[in-house]
């Protein structure tokens, strides 16, 4: 996959997890490429956030799953699946806030009055990055182009 990307102009950065066996790729490629240089990986043609959530007390995992999954599910909400000893969550940050999809986590953990740990699994753009920061800090103004590790990466002082 990493060749073919390449062959195409594109770039991959990727982000693996052992604890929930999972491997995510970010892909930049130009426009209509997409398709023809990844084959039979799961594509989403927008940037995703794939979050591993493991809860404290073991018997919250299900309604966790089901709240995430079931008919009720945030609109957002792409897939949740177990993995050991925790569930995967996958969501469309641009239709569901990230706080909408934690509040629902941590709604269900409540009834056991259960904590969580999690691990984000998936590298993310700097627009997404961007968006997360304003929404949780409750500042609009903050954009991709205001964000120091992104100044730096185009003045060529950091490798992306």
């Amino acid at each position: 996959m990493e060749t073919a990307v390449r062959a195409r102009g594109g770039a991959i950065a990727w982000r693996s997890s052992a604890r929930a066996g999972r491997t995510y790729g970010l892909v930049s490629l130009p426009e209509g490429e997409l398709g023809n240089a990844i084959g039979a990986a799961t594509v989403h043609e927008t940037a995703i956030i794939a979050l591993a959530v493991f809860p404290v007390v073991a018997e919250a995992l299900p309604f966790v799953v089901e709240a995430l999954n079931g008919g009720g599910r945030p609109a957002g909400v792409i897939a949740c699946a177990r993995c050991e000893g925790g569930a995967v969550v996958e969501w469309d940050p641009r239709r569901t806030r990230t706080a909408i999809v934690y509040g629902v986590i941590d709604a269900e953990l409540r009834r056991f009055g259960a904590g969580r740990t999690a691990e984000l699994l998936v590298p993310l753009p700097p627009d997404v990055v961007a968006n997360i920061a304003a929404e949780g800090l409750q500042a609009p103004e903050i954009a991709p182009d205001r964000e120091l590790e992104t100044l730096l990466e185009r003045a060529g002082l950091i490798d992306a």
